[in-house]
């Protein structure tokens, strides 16, 4: 019976060893999937600059079993996933002119919706406390105003950036409801959760927002999957948050694929000496706009007025003279008691009772025996 282009395609973009390049230039060569799948030896060899590996395992797929592969785009769709390719009108329109733009999408959940302002929040794996804090705060922030939120679902601070989307209940974009959301870029096949640490988010983000790949089931998370994903990852945003970062990281690969695709590029600045700080103050010298709140990436976007003003009056505190204190002298790194005491000038057992007032009322948390930070 023979296979449709669009099967085709999916053969193609399932192949692990036939990357994005040599995919390009195959099509500049046989011009459709369909003429790919069904090309002869002869031919391939014509293909200029194709690797000889490439060259031998398309001669080695001469006998492609075409239930075998209708067998695979089944077991896709039993798993609940999709697939969408160039040809296809859903393919996402923000990665069609990208350099190295992927020729499929294999996905959970849904696409990216056109019209929605995104931001990628990316940073270290081994963030500090204060790196994660912020990665929940900024990313649940700008979930509420409607702006949506992509990473790489790896731990630290893009794990943190997924909890905080999914964290908002309710968009004060024109007051309406809707459940947070948030996408994560996988280096690796759609259906494996890399770090397994992540497996409750990543379901989670099955219904809420979206797991993308341009591999298909079963790829392992080889490690040069994974600056391969950034391109995507930047790609499909408006603009990059880099929250701690070192001078050489993923982070800053994704703000560089970001640069050369003309996206805005923001970064929260850390202490000077704190190596975890220096990507991100590497970028700000470089051009990078420098945030301290999340409204500084919305002023960016189509965001309603009347949404800034209705968080801001969301975040206002209403607290006594001593509670204002003591929280004042929190921030997102870790302060002991002893510390916080003698800064308000507040004896020991009143600051203890304060700090277990605003932890019920969610405003502080401790982290460690005796250290607080700011929930914000």
């Amino acid at each position: 019976m023979g296979l449709t282009e669009r099967e085709c395609w999916f053969w193609m973009c399932s192949r692990p060893w036939l990357g994005v390049r040599s995919i390009d230039k195959l099509l500049g060569y046989f011009k459709t999937a369909k003429n790919i799948y069904y090309g002869r030896n002869s031919q391939y060899t014509e293909v200029k600059s194709l690797s000889e590996n490439i060259r031998k395992r398309l001669e080695q797929c001469g006998e492609k079993d075409e239930t075998l592969l209708r067998r695979d785009m089944s077991r896709l769709e039993k798993s609940g996933g999709r697939f969408v390719c160039r040809i296809d009108r859903e393919y996402p329109e923000k990665l069609r002119h990208i350099y190295d733009a992927p020729a499929g999408l294999f996905y959970y959940g849904d696409l990216p919706e056109k019209k929605r302002p995104m931001i990628a929040v990316v940073g270290a794996r081994e963030a500090s406390g204060y790196g994660m804090a912020s990665a929940r705060y900024f990313a649940r922030a700008l979930s509420e105003m409607g702006i949506d939120v992509i990473s790489g679902l790896a731990r630290g601070v893009d794990g943190e950036a997924h909890r905080g989307a999914l964290e908002n209940s309710r968009s004060l974009l024109e007051n309406t409801f809707r459940a947070g959301q948030t996408w994560g870029v996988l280096g690796c096949g759609l259906n494996i959760c890399y770090p397994r640490e992540n497996y409750s988010l990543f379901e989670q983000m099955k219904v809420r927002g979206g797991i993308l790949s341009e591999y298909g089931l079963d790829v392992k998370p080889e490690p040069w999957r994974f600056p391969m994903r950034n391109r995507i990852i930047s790609g499909l945003a408006d603009g990059i948050l880099v929250i701690e970062a070192r001078e050489r990281s993923g982070a800053l690969i994704t703000a560089e694929a970001g640069l050369e695709q003309g996206k805005n590029i923001y970064a929260l600045p850390g202490r000077f000496n704190d190596a975890l700080s220096q990507g991100c103050h590497r970028l700000i010298q470089s051009g990078a706009k420098l945030v301290f709140k999340p409204e500084d990436i919305a002023e960016d976007y189509d965001i309603s007025p009347n949404c800034l003003k209705s968080r801001q009056e969301k975040t206002k505190l209403s607290l006594d003279n001593s509670e204002q204190l003591v929280y004042a002298s929190l921030s997102l790194s870790p302060k002991d008691v002893d510390t916080i005491s003698a800064e308000c000038g507040l004896p020991l057992s009143e600051t203890w009772r304060i700090l277990l007032n605003l932890e019920l009322e969610g405003r502080i948390r401790p982290i460690g025996k005796n250290l607080y930070i700011r929930s914000i």
